[in-house]
């Protein structure tokens, strides 16, 4: 067994939940990178969540918050075990940041897009009259030595955004969504649909599986999913993730709405690949 293989085994072997720790400065991330990449790793990467949050927000009536505290342990607590339990993950203040151990920065990169659709469909799941939203999120990645060669540096490009999205009202996006796709030439659709999806604050879906779960067949007959052009994905509580080409067709939505009775969060979807999906449902 490889020296980074018996390290994540016996850093298993004593962690037995998804755990992270809280911390004033990057200088802990620092010493941390430091012992352990000379005492077990070649290599570890690190992506890094930034939150934005309102100074103060009304979040129902006569109830008023000040900081994001409530909404950032939630969101961290649904990322984390969206990595190893191995891997070493710090709070400070409102930025997350996920310390991937044994990685490289390809490995950062996957993590990353992981963690950005998760963190959209949560937040879109948090219910505005129990915590704040965040006015804003970014992500970003970086791996240590390579190709940084400095810690501060490599913790530095992290922090920097490969992927930001304001969060807007729900109107504006699905009426933003229906102009530029509606507009969009079709030779351009492709190339185009990933950074509309990340400008918009949606996840951009390039493949879809070919048989949905049972659970959401009985929710949206083939019919239906037909009709509306749209293939839906999955459910999690109330609210039912919908693939569309379109995801500003309010009428579709609220179609979706009246007959499910959940709300419908919707994604952007490969047009060739959702035909496909739809031709194959039953």
């Amino acid at each position: 067994m490889g020296n980074e293989s018996a390290s994540l085994l016996m850093i298993e072997q004593t962690t037995n939940q998804y755990a992270y720790e809280t911390i004033e400065a990057t200088g802990t991330i620092v010493t941390t990178v430091e012992h352990l990449t000379t005492n077990y790793f070649n290599s570890v990467a690190l992506v890094t969540v930034v939150l934005d949050f309102e100074a103060e927000g009304k979040i129902s009536p006569g109830r008023f918050v000040t900081d994001g505290s409530t909404s950032t342990s939630y969101l961290l607590n649904s990322l984390r075990p969206l990595v190893r339990k191995t891997d070493v993950v710090f709070l400070l203040g409102s930025t997350l940041h996920f310390l991937l151990l044994g990685a490289n920065v390809q490995g950062g990169q996957i993590v990353q897009t992981r963690l950005w659709d998760a963190l959209l469909w949560r937040i879109h799941n948090i219910a505005e009259s129990e915590m704040l939203r965040p006015r804003s999120i970014s992500i970003g990645h970086s791996a240590y030595p390579e190709p940084c060669s400095d810690i501060s540096e490599f913790i530095a490009v992290a922090s920097e955004a490969s992927l930001c999205s304001n969060l807007v009202p729900e109107k504006f996006v699905r009426k933003t969504v229906t102009k530029q796709v509606q507009t969009a030439k079709p030779s351009e659709k492709e190339d185009e649909l990933p950074a509309l999806a990340r400008k918009l604050g949606i996840p951009y879906l390039s493949l879809l599986p070919k048989r949905r779960p049972e659970r959401v067949q009985q929710l949206v007959n083939s019919k239906l999913a037909q009709e509306l052009h749209c293939y839906p994905l999955g459910r999690e509580r109330n609210t039912l993730t919908v693939a569309m080409l379109n995801p500003g067709d309010h009428s579709a939505l609220q179609r979706l709405q009246q007959e499910t009775g959940l709300h419908i969060f919707p994604v952007l979807a490969h047009p060739q690949e959702l035909q496909t999906a739809l031709e194959q449902l039953s």
